[in-house]
Order: C-alpha cells, then sequence, then structure tokens
C-alpha cells in the first residue's frame, strides 16, 4: 500500500513538472498540425479546436491558471 502511494505521488510530481515546463500538448483533434480536412476531403481547413496553432493547454495547468485567478 505505501508503494502504491508513494508511486502515485511519484507520477502527480511528473504530471506537475510537466504542466510547468510544457504547458502546452498536442491538439488531439488535428494531432498537433493545425489543419484539418474539409468535409469533402479535398482541401485542408484551419482546425477549429485549436485554431490553427496545433497545441492545447494541458488539463493540470488549465486547473492551476484557473485556482490562481480566483485569488
Amino acid at each position: 500500500m505505501t508503494t502504491l502511494a508513494v508511486l502515485s505521488l511519484a507520477a502527480t510530481a511528473v504530471y506537475v513538472a510537466a504542466c510547468v515546463w510544457w504547458p502546452y500538448a498536442a491538439c488531439r483533434r488535428c494531432s498537433g498540425t493545425g489543419k484539418r480536412r474539409s468535409p469533402s476531403g479535398r482541401a485542408w481547413r484551419p482546425c477549429g479546436r485549436c485554431d490553427g496553432t496545433g497545441r492545447r493547454v494541458r488539463a493540470g495547468r488549465y486547473l492551476a491558471e484557473l485556482f490562481r485567478s480566483d485569488r
């Protein structure tokens, strides 16, 4: 039981560090390219979810900013 607690604390610490150093991750919809195929499949359009940047804010970073702004 102690090992499980230590491993979960270590995983949480690694995720927090990733959110601090790399606040953005690749967009899930466009896989980080910033563009998607149009419905016809012939043309490329900017990804609507990431606005063509190919990046999204990590969930942990979003929560940290949310709590920080409430103070």
